[in-house]
């Protein structure tokens, strides 16, 4: 009897022990990881200096947001992050779906209907994102190739107001009704042209998460407009050009937007937070990041010398640009991640005429000499980041002040040519 309760209570301890023991995670023992593969910004879309939405009380009834987004990473599986944290209220989703694209563009957005996939959380078709939240959706199974474009349909339905939006990396597309599972969209993009590029309407949608091969990491794109544009894309294009098949490339800027300050004025909120407070939630918040690119810096020097500004944005000095640059290095450190610092580049020539209001600004070089500091102290031993990349190449020769006319379209921002100048001048070993 003795040796009976003796064995019993051996057995039970062992299986209290192998019970605390960790279990291997899916991830784990498949071999695969989380990776980010696309992202995008959310902005506060409320405007409130404007009165715009903030009163808004007319439901948005039956409609769809397809968004055609590009993968920068291989996988079996895919998630979704949906935002709605600029929101006093709940969001409901009616629904979810992702598909592979047949063709997009202005006129029509088509897809394969044989591949969409309802996109689900907890289980449930139809979900609610609290006020101020994300929610993480459940893993769709579905392989992606890296470079391959996807359908997100998102379906609402007497939605007072959506106020967390994207700006950039999206063809977006309203349609009428539920359009999660249609093969066709006779859509109304959401797409505005300016001199700083493209203004991709997306809504609710962050993030793209896809299950990748052990190995696979997220290289991060931080910054302003000068690198809200295809770059993100295009560096993961060459990265699997010269056969670097294990990084994605993601992209975390917003036009307007500063390292030190908020942005100021009627649009203030579409410029987001500074850069050294959103860094934590963009930046090191995203699934499987270990590299960060960061080329911000040039608002913190125009902005307070633009008429439209005068008295409200706060200038800095190269004292403030030093520590805000170092407590992003110091952020980035603490969680393992490698920080590299782009050149801030030239603006000659810029005169932010922004939805055709004149000038609002002229070039000096009292005033250039604050960017011309920070890339000294950017490029110097005393930065403690991982490294630096040199964008002298995009400066024209016979004005080193000024980016090379052909590639910029209004003297700061990069058109198709600058964008692939850019890329030209990072270099492949970064990543290896």
């Amino acid at each position: 009897m003795n040796k009976t309760k003796r064995f019993l209570a051996m057995a039970l301890a062992l299986v209290m022990i192998f019970a605390l023991l960790p279990m291997p995670t899916a991830s784990a023992a498949s071999g695969k990881t989380w990776v980010s593969a696309w992202s995008t910004s959310p902005i506060d879309a409320s405007l409130n200096d404007l009165g715009i939405l903030d009163e808004l009380a007319v439901p948005i009834g039956a409609v769809s947001n397809r968004m055609v987004i590009e993968s920068t990473a291989s996988g079996s599986q895919v998630r979704f992050v949906l935002s709605n944290e600029y929101s006093l209220v709940p969001m409901k989703i009616q629904a979810c779906s992702v598909g592979r694209v047949i063709k997009s563009s202005t006129t029509d957005c088509v897809m394969n209907t044989l591949t969409a996939r309802t996109v689900r959380v907890n289980g449930r078709s139809t979900f609610t994102i609290p006020a101020g939240k994300t929610v993480t959706t459940d893993p769709v199974t579905m392989k992606v190739t890296a470079g391959e474009k996807l359908c997100v349909n998102i379906y609402y339905n007497n939605v007072t107001a959506i106020r967390t939006i994207g700006l950039i990396g999206a063809d977006s597309y309203i349609g009428i009704g539920n359009t999660t599972h249609s093969n066709k969209v006779i859509p109304i993009p959401l797409k505005y042209e300016a001199d700083s590029g493209s203004y991709e309407i997306t809504t609710t949608l962050k993030e793209m998460d896809v299950k990748a091969s052990k190995g696979t990491e997220t290289c991060v794109v931080f910054g302003d407009s000068t690198v809200a544009s295809e770059i993100p894309r295009l560096l993961a294009a060459k990265l699997r050009a010269n056969g670097i098949n294990n990084v994605s490339v993601t992209q975390e800027a917003i036009k307007g937007n500063r390292l030190v300050a908020d942005g100021v004025g009627n649009a203030a909120k579409l410029l987001g937070r500074a850069g050294v407070d959103r860094f934590t939630e963009d930046v090191l918040g995203q699934a499987g990041v270990t590299k960060v690119i960061v080329k911000l810096g040039v608002n913190d020097v125009v902005h307070p010398h633009c008429a439209s500004k005068a008295g409200k944005a706060p200038y800095a000095s190269l004292e403030d640009m030093i520590a805000g640059y170092q407590k992003l290095i110091d952020m980035a450190h603490a969680q393992g991640v490698e920080i590299y610092f782009c050149e801030v580049t030239p603006w000659k020539g810029y005169t932010r005429n922004v939805f055709g209001k004149g000038d609002d600004v002229q070039w000096t070089a009292e005033i250039d000499q604050l960017r011309v500091d920070i890339n000294a102290w950017l490029s110097s031993d005393a930065c403690p980041s991982d490294g630096y990349i040199s964008l002298s190449g995009m400066s024209d020769p016979a004005d080193p002040t000024q980016l090379i006319p052909s590639q910029t379209p209004d003297g700061i921002h990069h058109n198709a040519d600058g964008q692939a100048n850019f890329v030209s001048l990072i270099d492949v070993n970064l990543f290896k």
